[in-house]
């Protein structure tokens, strides 16, 4: 029972991070800054391509070109429906937090696979849902002004849903599969490439990057913290 509880725990973060995003301080400040936000969000993408990078470069097996590769092809096919639809940089930003959470919640769901929780487990459950804050905030906040204070909340809720999702699947279909962690190099590849597409994207429509660059490297100092 412990496992699946502290498989939520990480959209707590996320929750938090899109209630934030809807007070009315900040978000009625956003139709001014919207650039700076959208910088901000492109850094923290960023961040998180890079911490990929490392995990990349430290589980290295076939299935991770594969992860690359389907996360690269699922990408140009969303792209494409984008600019079919023209999606807005608000719902990009959408799209890009929920697709990284899945990923994520699968290596959450791999760390409570086994019976025995350690405390290396509630380390990385409670740093993740640390780092969800800003992304659950970067969801929300620019979808205030156009659907709403609580649409925009949903939204950023709904992007950290699919975390316990993942991690739970993962969790019921570990005793069935003889090597679940073998699929961890598959899931870091799929995310990195998507986040970087999806981070290419968003530094297209970015006019200040100094922001970007100052973001990404706030960011990447506080995940080392938490990792």
């Amino acid at each position: 029972m412990l496992r699946y509880i502290l498989a939520f725990i990480p959209l707590v973060g996320t929750t938090v991070g899109a209630v934030l995003g809807t007070v009315d301080h900040l978000s009625s400040n956003f139709e001014k800054q919207e650039d700076t936000l959208v910088a901000a969000a492109t850094g923290i993408l960023c961040s998180i391509a890079l911490n990929l990078f490392f995990e990349a470069y430290e589980s290295i097996h076939w299935t991770l070109f594969i992860g690359v590769a389907i996360g690269f092809f699922l990408m140009l096919g969303l792209n494409s429906l984008a600019h079919k639809n023209n999606l807005s940089v608000r719902h990009k930003l959408f799209w890009a937090m929920l697709i990284h959470n899945v990923p994520e919640g699968m290596v959450i769901g791999i760390s409570l696979a086994d019976k025995n929780v350690l405390p290396a487990t509630f380390s990385l459950v409670f740093s993740i849902s640390l780092q969800n804050i800003p992304d659950g905030l970067v969801v929300s906040m620019p979808l205030v002004s156009k659907d709403g204070k609580r649409n925009a909340a949903l939204f950023g809720i709904f992007s950290g849903v699919v975390e316990p999702i993942a991690s739970i699947l993962i969790i019921i279909t570990a005793g069935r599969l003889s090597n679940i962690q073998a699929f961890e190099p598959l899931l870091i590849g799929f995310s990195l490439s998507a986040i970087i597409m999806i981070a290419i994207e968003l530094l297209k429509e970015c006019k200040n990057k100094k922001i970007v660059l100052i973001t990404a490297i706030i960011t990447t100092v506080f995940n080392g913290i938490l990792g």
